[in-house]
């Protein structure tokens, strides 16, 4: 009875101090790993209007039953694929017979999403050393990298290069982690070298965007380290500067990997009268629009927006660092998945801004240098707000509302069939290659744009109004 006692006044003990620790650390509790057994994906595809619109009501019906879907991509242009999960093969086969009566296209995806995901797993590990070996030694584009070891390599690679590479933090997340900034470039031109950005990993769930951007800050350090001139493209590239900040994220995305592996948001403690955790960093943006239509003011929504526009501390980071350089970026690039988008202004409204055809005649050129890479990789080239639905609080609308930079793309990466978010591993580094044949047509754009605030707002004001 005493050691009873004892262990259990031990186990007391250990829990408080765990408690008092987390509060110190400011690092909300954990809720128990997620599972997707039962969970079944459908793709469906509308023809028309009427059937887009029984496809909506039909997912949006049954997001408040315990056994509800959710939309993982709605796109609103017909033709095109919108993918949902639901928690049970039944009402997932209830949806889509629903889209088949009207006329549409519907079949499953994935029977067993939690069994995708486990053999996912299965592929990207296959044994625990690989799972426990996360430093800067096991960095590479084999595999979906941690946190920790994209974080040893970027100081690694700032040390050992310190000629042409610079990290910034930006700031810090809700558990602490560093959000840092790159920049690569000699900055030919002194002040008045222009500059491309490059983002991914808002989305905690959407793994090839962080490890595309640092695949591309690998290229983009080994091209300056080496000062290849020996093609039109490299010099190119060495004629801008580049600034990378690859994982937006960290604590929403660390979390993907340890309990819930379709985990989108932040990781933002739950506000006043909720238990539900995070923020979409991408509906946080204090820019023109924010609010507008796929948001949520439900804490408990993948689209919730905040308590406010920019109160996450990474949103907040981000846009001040995007601010202090907006006179020299002239091209703005975030990386997302999935689906093959290469999506143009706006995201908040359906209208198009004035420059539109120059957004999209850039958009097809980096698209054409991706497909000499993959030639029968397709994608689809055109405005957010008309393609998928409209969305306020985007990063892509507050650097071309806000920022005023003349280019502002979001690039939704490959899926390779009906993986979707669970894109193999095999994958990352054709997806890198592909996005690093577009950097050149990117920095000669850029390397010969205007300095200074986006032309297109002083032409048309009224493109940047929410009216």
């Amino acid at each position: 009875m005493q050691l009873l006692k004892r262990a259990l006044t031990i186990w007391l003990t250990k829990a408080v101090l765990a408690s008092l620790v987390s509060r110190i650390d400011g690092v909300p509790a954990r809720e128990v790993e997620r599972s997707y057994e039962q969970y079944r994906v459908v793709r469906a595809i509308a023809k028309t209007e009427e059937q887009q619109e029984v496809l909506e009501r039909a997912v949006r019906a049954s997001e408040e039953e315990e056994t509800g879907c959710e939309f993982l991509k709605e796109a609103h242009r017909l033709g095109l694929p919108s993918d949902f999960m639901c928690h049970s093969a039944e009402i997932a086969d209830r949806v889509a017979e629903r889209m088949r009566r009207a006329g549409g296209d519907a079949h499953v995806l994935m029977e067993s999403l939690g069994r995708r995901i486990q053999e996912s797993e299965d592929e990207r590990n296959p044994d625990m050393l690989s799972r426990m070996t996360r430093d800067v030694r096991s960095m590479n584009w084999n595999n979906y990298q941690r946190y920790d070891t994209i974080v040893a390599w970027l100081d690694q690679l700032a040390a050992d290069n310190p000629s042409v590479i610079t990290l910034t933090e930006l700031g810090r997340s809700h558990e602490n982690r560093r959000i840092i900034m790159a920049k690569i470039g000699r900055s030919p031109r002194g002040e008045d070298t222009r500059a491309v950005w490059i983002d991914g990993g808002i989305h905690a769930r959407e793994w090839i965007a962080p490890a595309t951007a640092t695949y591309m800050l690998g290229k983009l350090v080994e091209t300056f380290a080496n000062n290849d001139t020996s093609t039109c493209e490299a010099r190119a590239i060495q004629a801008v500067d580049w600034y990378v900040a690859p994982l937006l994220n960290p604590d929403g995305y660390e979390y993907s990997h340890t309990n819930d592996r379709m985990w989108r948001k932040n990781r933002a403690p739950p506000p006043p009268g909720s238990s539900c955790y995070g923020v979409d960093l991408n509906r946080n943006w204090d820019t023109i629009g924010f609010g507008l239509g796929a948001t949520s003011t439900n804490p408990c929504r993948e689209t919730y927006r905040g308590s406010e526009a920019s109160s996450e501390p990474e949103t907040k980071a981000v846009a001040t660092a995007l601010l202090a350089i907006k006179d020299k970026v002239r091209i703005y690039l975030s990386f997302h998945s999935y689906g093959q988008y290469w999506l143009t202004s706006w995201g908040y409204k359906t209208s198009l801004p004035l420059d539109n055809d120059k957004l999209v005649r850039l958009g097809r050129q980096a698209v054409e240098a991706i497909q000499c890479v993959t030639p029968n990789r397709r994608y689809t080239i055109g405005s957010a707000g008309a393609i998928f639905y409209i969305a306020g609080g985007a990063s892509d609308d507050y650097a071309k509302a806000t920022a005023h930079i003349p280019y502002s793309f979001t690039v939704e990466l490959p899926d390779t069939g009906s993986n979707g978010f669970l894109l193999p591993a095999n994958q990352i580094s054709t997806v890198g290659r592909e996005l690093w044949a577009a950097t050149s047509v990117l920095a000669k754009e850029a390397a010969r744009h205007n300095m200074g605030p986006d032309p297109a707002l002083a032409a048309d004001p009224a493109s940047y109004s929410d009216q």
